[in-house]
């Protein structure tokens, strides 16, 4: 999978995959960032919903569910001193759809986060990952 980053100047990067698709990335306002793109700390928390919630969009469409709502709310604390990695992540689901139960939900979410999801099993070397699931 390669990826190249290129520095677009002041404290701008973009990403880029080998189809072509960009992603900007700067650093935090307290470093000079303007606010308008998010931060590499950022994209890593963005690519943990993104990893879970397509295993469990997956995962409901083989339990014949039909999925009309996928939430993920995301909650880091980050290390205080370089390097400042996250030390824990707190997701949250807001799940609702025809067929859905808590029983498969929770199950679906279980799956994804100690078994499925390559993102989380990553960031659960150094960061302690927790999860709540919420039928609306």
């Amino acid at each position: 999978m390669p990826i190249k980053v290129t520095w677009e100047g002041g404290v701008r990067l973009v990403g880029e995959n080998e189809r072509g698709n960009k992603l900007v990335m700067e650093t935090g306002l307290k470093h000079g960032g303007s606010g308008q793109y998010p931060t590499p700390m950022e994209v890593v928390a963005m690519a943990l919903g993104g990893c879970t919630g397509l295993d469990i969009v997956l995962m409901m469409t083989k339990m014949r569910v039909e999925l009309k709502r996928l939430e993920i709310d995301i909650e880091t604390t980050r290390r205080p001193e370089p390097p400042e990695y996250f030390e824990e992540i707190r997701l949250t689901y807001t799940m609702a759809g025809e067929g859905l139960t808590e029983e498969n939900a929770t199950r679906a979410v279980s799956l994804s986060n100690e078994k499925y999801c390559s993102v989380g099993a990553m960031l659960r070397e150094k960061a302690k990952i927790t999860y709540a699931v919420k039928i609306a």
